[in-house]
């Protein structure tokens, strides 16, 4: 399901990927980066008032 997010949804979906305990401190794997820049992707449409997909792991509007 494609959800609008606004870009502080988007920011707040990025910090919680990048503090999650499994990945503190160390770079990020292959399927991790893939991930991160789809988190980018989803803040950067939002800044140009798109709309995304929200990342469902990590989207705070219960997508």
């Amino acid at each position: 399901m494609v959800t609008p997010v606004t870009p502080d949804e988007a920011n707040e979906a990025i910090r919680a990927f990048m503090v999650a305990p499994v990945r503190r401190g160390r770079p990020l794997w292959p399927e991790e980066q893939a991930e991160y820049e789809e988190l980018l992707d989803a803040w950067a449409a939002a800044v140009r008032g798109g709309s995304h997909a929200s990342p469902s792991r990590y989207a705070l509007n219960g997508s």
